[in-house]
């Protein structure tokens, strides 16, 4: 169970962290990409800035103050690249503020010859100098200067002379967003991948257990409750087990009351046959009535042993399938076994009422269908009074396709509750009191004809006796 457990750990963990992995990939490369855009566009902007300065240079030089204050301040409200002019006492022309230390510092670059186009000093006939340079000053060497309103400025230059003050021990260090976001990552996957294997691995533990229980003899084991509110294959899985838990329960049981039935019914005649077998030792002049009673209870065992092989039979489920069960005429079957059991009938002035009209061909085994039918034929004719009638009819169900054979006595019935429990094997009613039966006709009628895919049902008749209801199907 270990190893499957990290079998699903190993795989979700494995996917989380592949999905992770993709898109982290396709973020930083899309990312990339938008970096790569705006350094285009920057070194775009820095192309025509580079040309403004320019232009402005020349107009002031030819055109003097007023000619580049115009210029500048149609350049501000256009979409042109924007343009700083500072003349000698460190005023803007066009008086946008800018800070001191901003315009020493682009002085400064302009003295170490950097930004040589970008930044210039223009004169005038009057021989006064204007320092003209853009907002953004990209350097070649892979720096950037962003100049604008008075904060950014004071933010720009402050990152601009941070490499020329020493670091302040004091500042808490940066934590890296980037190691955060993996290791929240990891322990996210971590989390999850536990959380789905022990969501698989809990119902297949209970169901080992359950398996473990059911081996060792507790037939009671029963798994439905514990699976929680899941609605999965899983919970499907257990109500089977129960399910299957159930059925060996009750073959179990079966088992136990038919082992118990049948050395039961076998006691009976043998202990009959000992007392013949003491009577004849005692009493030699009566061997001959000991001897035809010893017959008796011998072919009453006999009997007994050969239902009890079909009923096994059938049971197992030892019979031809649905390909192999033959065509025959059902009218000539019910001709033999009405002639068969009429003789039986005359014993007791019981007459066998017949009737069917069609001529009706059926897929059967014929002598397992034979010997349903008759068993329950007997039955009714062993449990109906002296001089009543039986009756045993065929009705033809074309719109079903099922053939309906009814039999009924004239008997004292069954009681209501013990309408199911008559195709048990050995199963003796309430309202019967005689010991001369077996108690398994029935058992191999009804699974006789379920070998048929047919049906088997019994019922009271309101004016006395039992009907039974054998169902079989035409194709």
């Amino acid at each position: 169970m270990r190893k499957l457990f990290w079998t699903f750990f190993s795989v979700f963990w494995l996917a989380l962290l592949i999905s992770g992995f993709t898109v982290g990939t396709a973020v930083w490369l899309h990312h990339q990409s938008l970096q790569s855009d705006v350094k285009k566009t920057d070194e775009q902007i820095n192309v025509h800035a580079e040309a403004y300065v320019v232009v402005a240079a020349d107009i002031y030089r030819h055109g003097g103050m007023n000619s580049l204050i115009e210029f500048l301040e149609q350049n501000q409200n256009g979409p042109f690249p924007k343009v700083y002019a500072i003349n000698e006492t460190g005023q803007d022309l066009l008086k946008r503020p800018i800070h001191s230390a901003l315009i020493a510092y682009v002085k400064q670059l302009n003295q170490q010859g950097e930004f040589a186009n970008t930044i210039q000093y223009a004169s005038d006939s009057s021989s006064q100098r204007i320092l003209l340079f853009p907002p953004k000053l990209t350097s070649a060497s892979a720096s950037s200067l962003n100049l604008s309103d008075t904060n950014d400025t004071a933010n720009i230059l402050t990152e601009s002379f941070s490499q020329q003050r020493p670091d302040n021990e004091d500042d808490p260090p940066l934590s890296n967003p980037i190691l955060l976001l993996i290791g929240s990552g990891l322990f996210g996957a971590l989390f999850f991948s536990t959380f789905l294997a022990w969501y698989f691995i809990k119902p297949i533990a209970i169901l080992r257990k359950a398996f473990a229980q059911i081996a060792s003899g507790q037939l009671d084991t029963r798994i439905g409750n514990k699976m929680g509110h899941r609605q999965d294959e899983l919970v499907e899985l257990g109500e089977n087990f129960d399910e299957m838990a159930s059925k060996i329960s009750q073959l179990m049981t079966a088992q136990q009351r038919l082992l118990h039935d049948v050395s039961h019914e076998l006691r009976s005649p043998l202990a009959r046959m000992q007392a013949a077998v003491g009577i004849a030792e005692q009493q030699p002049d009566k061997a001959q009535n000991t001897l035809a009673r010893i017959d008796k209870e011998s072919q009453r065992m006999n009997d007994l042993i050969g239902e009890l092989l079909v009923l096994s039979r059938l049971e197992t489920e030892v019979v031809p399938n649905q390909q192999s069960l033959s065509v025959l005429s059902l009218n000539d079957l019910l001709d033999e076994i009405i002639s068969d059991a009429r003789f039986e009938a005359a014993t007791k002035d019981v007459v066998i009422d017949y009737q069917i009209t069609d001529d009706i061909h059926l897929p059967m085994h014929s002598e397992l269908l034979h010997r349903a039918i008759e068993n329950i034929l007997r039955n009714a004719i062993k449990f109906s009074a002296q001089e009543s009638h039986v009756s045993l009819s065929v009705i033809k169900n074309t719109l079903e396709k099922m053939v309906i054979i009814k039999i009924e006595d004239n008997g004292p019935g069954v009681a209501e509750d013990e309408l199911e429990a008559i195709f048990e094997p050995f199963f003796r009613g309430q309202l019967i009191h005689r010991n001369d039966s077996i108690g398994l006709g029935l058992a191999i009628a009804f699974r006789a004809v379920h070998a048929h895919h047919g049906k088997l049902k019994a019922y009271n008749r309101e004016q006395g006796g039992l009907c039974i209801e054998m169902l079989l199907p035409i194709k």
